[in-house]
């Protein structure tokens, strides 16, 4: 009797030992694993809450050979705010008539944002004012499309007539 018990007792301290370092070594990987997935789900969330709507575009008649002033105004239809550092990586892209695209250099357009607050951010519920500069040569008349992408991949976008 007394050698079962003293082996019960090994056996005891060995499984109690065992599951100590499967504790240890399991435990970083389970709460570095358990940050990642937070940190995706608030990414994943800020992405849900972030949602713009392109109001209408227009270009002036009669514009300059190679350039049009195509303006556009965007509103900021989400509950997030796109930081003026989020502005700055903002891409734009056209998509003309002829099934090319081209995506505008920044130095091609401007934005200004219309009633806000006065700081640099686009708040929910402001407009975003742009201007973009596009070469129309060799662009077919008729239906283009105007895309605004975030750097979070959000995108809107509307179609448009060219007339040339």
């Amino acid at each position: 009797m007394a050698e079962e018990a003293i082996s019960t007792a090994i056996l005891t301290v060995a499984t109690i030992i065992a599951a100590l370092v499967l504790v240890n070594a399991m435990y970083p990987s389970l709460y570095s694993a358990s940050g990642s997935i937070l940190s995706m789900n608030n990414r994943a969330a800020e992405r849900i809450m972030t949602d713009m709507t392109v109001l209408t575009e227009w270009y002036p008649p009669g514009h300059a050979e190679g350039d049009i002033a195509l303006e556009a105004w965007v509103k900021n239809t989400g509950s997030t705010t796109v930081t003026e550092t989020d502005l700055s990586h903002v891409d734009l892209f056209l998509y003309t008539g002829n099934g090319m695209s081209a995506r505008i250099p920044a130095a091609d357009w401007s934005h200004e944002l219309l009633n806000g607050d006065g700081d640099k951010n686009w708040d929910p519920t402001e407009t975003m004012h742009l201007l973009i500069h596009y070469d129309p040569t060799g662009s077919n008349k008729g239906a283009w499309r105007l895309r605004i992408a975030l750097p979070d991949g959000i995108y809107a976008e509307d179609s448009f007539t060219y007339a040339g």
